[in-house]
């Protein structure tokens, strides 16, 4: 297999991932969705968005991600991402939301962190939701390039006052047979710890929901596939939305 076709199977899987729906329906009603209380932990807050939500204005957050945090597709169910609003809307007690996403598919984490040095200042966002990992791993990056880039984008926000949550990479069964994505995980988890960082554990939750079979991909409906994936996706657009709550001190963690 030429790397050409490779990657566009990878590309594949991914965006199946991403075009899982966010529904009105609270996901904190699917049992499927629960995780160990561990995986869920925090301990470092949001200031600047806690500031943001007593004040009574508008929560300014960008995201910025690859396939799994782009925006609804024409035709596609909405992603993790898109379902946000009606997630965090449940959490912040009517705080009024003004959400930008600069997703896009291929994005590795130095594009981001450029990104984040060349665009996200002039945003002026309270929150910067930071999805990286899969992408990079798809490409073989060099473990240390991408644990700089990430290093960098976490200074450069945190020199700009801005909070910062980073999204683990995604863990998915039949991905994994093609592309290691797990030294990506872990060495974002290294510098979150070591910066300091709030990070949400979706290679971590995902992985638990395999090995409790939450959610049945292994079927050939594909129809059926789609629903267990938008389920996920509620889920996880959940757990955000209840991690940013919490660091904002408005939760419990």
């Amino acid at each position: 297999m030429n790397r050409h076709r490779r990657l566009h199977e990878i590309a594949g899987l991914l965006l199946l991932a991403a075009i899982a729906g966010a529904h009105p329906a609270m996901a904190a009603d699917d049992p499927r969705c629960a995780v160990p209380e561990a995986l869920m932990y925090n301990d470092q807050p949001m200031p600047r968005v806690a500031r943001r939500i007593k004040s009574g204005a508008p929560l300014r957050i960008v995201v910025l991600g690859s396939s799994s945090s782009l925006q609804t597709a024409k035709g596609l169910p909405r992603s993790y991402a898109a379902g946000l609003p009606d997630a965090l809307g449940g959490r912040l007690g009517g705080t009024a939301l003004q959400i930008e996403n600069l997703s896009e598919r291929t994005l590795t984490a130095t594009q981001m962190a450029a990104i984040i040095a060349q665009r996200i200042p002039a945003l002026q966002p309270d929150l910067v939701i930071w999805q990286t990992g899969n992408v990079d791993a798809a490409q073989k990056v060099d473990i240390n390039s991408f644990a700089e880039a990430l290093h960098d984008g976490l200074q450069h926000l945190r020199d700009t006052g801005i909070d910062i949550l980073l999204v683990a990479p995604q863990f998915r069964v039949r991905l994994s047979v093609m592309v290691d994505v797990e030294p990506y995980n872990a060495a974002m988890m290294q510098i979150a710890a070591a910066e300091d960082a709030v990070l949400f554990p979706r290679y971590e939750i995902m992985r638990h929901w395999v090995e409790v079979d939450a959610f049945d991909f292994r079927g050939n409906d594909l129809a059926q596939q789609m629903r267990d994936a938008e389920a996920q996706n509620r889920c996880l657009a959940s757990h955000l939305a209840a991690m940013i709550a919490a660091a904002a001190r408005l939760t419990t963690p």
